[in-house]
């Protein structure tokens, strides 16, 4: 790959959520393989073998190019989180060795006005952790001393509010890459626990909204995940020494196996990208794309594939090696292509009701295209 696309890739782990990456400790949820990368630069075959049937696009999706600015301000504008059918969340950044985000805002797509939100300061680096209605939650870490801290911003106001310090070390933890959710006027999100400087647990916080005050909401959880119209997160039964979701308002938990990379969920489904094991005849990891739930695996990857995205249509991935622009639908069970003729490095955001298609490129610039869906038959 060139640089450019290197870049953006690097970019896009920065913005998407939920990629757990390495594993500093018994008690933490993640496989021990490094960022997923793409070395295979020639056209190939296909790298997915299809569990579903393929149809045709034109039964269920309108697709056409979006035209976002390539700066703003004089900075370089990346899509981060769709915030409603007109309005995006985007992060303006300036590109020295890697990409160095300078301020987060709202785009408007009809009238392609930008809405400055909040900076982010010098020698500090942020993820978006979660944007929905007016709240904007995200992670920040100091580049000179490793420590992280969680806020929220909103949007309406401009109220940006600390919500908690994280332990020293957090950071260089797979928890560090655990989802943030936010539910029923609070804030979900993990934090670990350690004695004499080793890793010994991770535990599930809460931050209320309204009293601003943060408090331990279950000891030796993590991950939270919104399941089946409620809260769940991810707990280590020590003496199966097994993982499972568990829910907050049911005892029902589901078992996690080994070789889970990262998880999303959908409404009542529960899907995970899973680094299942090496090809005979490539000795190259085989990944795959399983519903837990459904105890199925809808696809296998010859090459990586990771950030799984998914709402009530459809489920989405990210590609690392150029391919079509596939997609699975959900109630159809069924892939479906995007547009047959591009082949890229594709990323995606998903909206309630549409989404964008980020493709990058080796050799020419990345386009978007905005899709909604037409109807599942």
């Amino acid at each position: 790959m060139k640089i450019s696309a290197q870049l953006l890739i690097l970019f896009m782990s920065v913005i998407f959520l939920c990629s757990c990456q390495r594993v500093t400790g018994s008690d933490s949820y993640a496989s021990d393989f490094p960022e997923p990368h793409s070395d295979n630069q020639e056209e190939v075959k296909s790298i997915y073998q299809l569990n579903k049937p393929l149809m045709e696009n034109d039964a269920f999706f309108e697709i056409e190019p979006l035209d976002l600015p390539s700066e703003i301000n004089g900075m370089k504008l990346a899509p981060s989180n769709i915030l409603s059918k007109t309005q995006l969340l985007v992060l303006l950044y300036e590109e020295y060795t890697v990409p160095v985000i300078k301020e987060v805002g709202v785009y408007e797509l009809v009238s392609g006005e930008y809405s400055f939100s909040f900076a982010v300061d010098e020698g500090k680096s942020i993820s978006i952790e979660w944007a929905a209605d007016d709240l904007v939650v995200y992670k920040e870490t100091d580049s000179a001393s490793n420590e992280a801290s969680l806020h929220c911003f909103r949007l309406d106001t401009g109220e940006n509010l600390v919500v908690h310090q994280f332990s020293q070390g957090y950071s260089d933890t797979s928890a560090f890459h655990n989802q943030v959710v936010s539910y029923n006027g609070k804030i979900y999100f993990d934090d670990i626990v350690t004695q004499e400087g080793k890793l010994v647990g991770v535990n599930l916080l809460e931050y209320n909204l309204e009293t601003r005050e943060a408090a331990l909401f279950k000891e030796n959880a993590q991950n939270p995940l919104l399941l089946d119209s409620g809260l769940a997160y991810i707990t280590k039964d020590e003496a199966a020494g097994a993982y499972f979701v568990e829910f907050s308002r049911k005892e029902e938990r589901i078992p996690l196996g080994q070789g889970i990379s990262s998880l999303t969920t959908a409404s009542d489904e529960l899907y995970s990208i899973n680094n299942r094991a090496n090809g005979p005849e490539t000795g190259r990891t085989i990944w795959s794309l399983d519903s837990l739930l459904a105890e199925e695996e809808l696809l296998s990857s010859s090459n990586a594939i990771d950030r799984p995205a998914a709402n009530r249509s459809v489920v989405t991935w990210r590609n690392f090696t150029p391919e079509r622009p596939i997609i699975y639908l959900r109630e159809s069970d069924c892939f479906a292509v995007l547009l047959e003729d591009e082949t890229a490095y594709n990323t995606y955001l998903l909206g309630d009701e549409w989404g964008i298609l980020i493709c990058s490129h080796d050799n020419a610039p990345t386009t978007y295209y905005q899709f909604s869906l037409i109807t599942e038959k």
